[in-house]
């Protein structure tokens, strides 16, 4: 083989990688926009389940109903009850009690706010248990990526079976149902009234 077709396989070889490095990142951005989740433990021991879902609406708009409390009653499955800052968007420092349920499993929280840097981020971690939530919020054409980190100890919960499933499953469909919620509500913002 000569230089020139060393050169010409070198650049064939080339293109095939990058296209499959495109692809990847294509089908890794699809697999966000869609809500598709996924379980994974980190070096603390602790597992992690990450949601991710598009909602067309801007990030402040989108931060704001997302950390109202008293709409997870109406879109994660585990959320039975809330109490504490539920009537507006919770602040650094606030406490949020949830009653809720994980399988056949009863329990009990009280979540304090963290961290809070609207309309980007905001952590909750439980006063119970060895238990974190993040929500993170990325700008993008008149639509808010967002993604729903679930961080916790499975020994803490050690009385549920199928555990990673069950938590899995219930945030995959709680991102589900908060896209439709949020833009339900902004949807109706925008109505004019009659």
């Amino acid at each position: 083989m000569n230089r020139g077709e060393g050169d010409v396989a070198s650049m064939k070889t080339l293109a095939k990688d990058l296209l499959l490095g495109a692809l990847a990142v294509i089908v890794f951005c699809c697999n966000l926009t869609h809500g598709i989740g996924a379980a994974e433990k980190n070096t603390s021991g602790m597992t992690a389940v990450v949601t991710t879902v598009t909602i067309n609406g801007t990030p402040k708009a989108v931060f704001d109903l997302i950390t109202t409390a008293r709409l997870w009653l109406q879109w994660h499955p585990a959320t039975k009850g809330v109490g504490g800052v539920v009537d507006r968007p919770y602040g650094l420092g606030d406490l949020i009690h949830e009653r809720g349920l994980i399988g056949d499993k009863d329990f009990s929280t009280t979540w304090k706010v963290v961290e809070h840097v609207r309309p980007s981020k905001i952590v909750l971690q439980s006063q119970n248990a060895p238990t974190r939530i993040t929500y993170t919020f990325a700008p993008g054409k008149g639509t808010t990526l967002f993604t729903r980190k679930l961080e916790y100890k499975a020994e803490s919960f050690a009385a549920v079976k199928e555990l990673e499933k069950i938590m899995l499953d219930q945030s995959e469909q709680g991102v589900k149902q908060l896209k439709a919620l949020v833009e339900k509500i902004l949807n109706e913002e925008k109505k004019p009234l009659t």
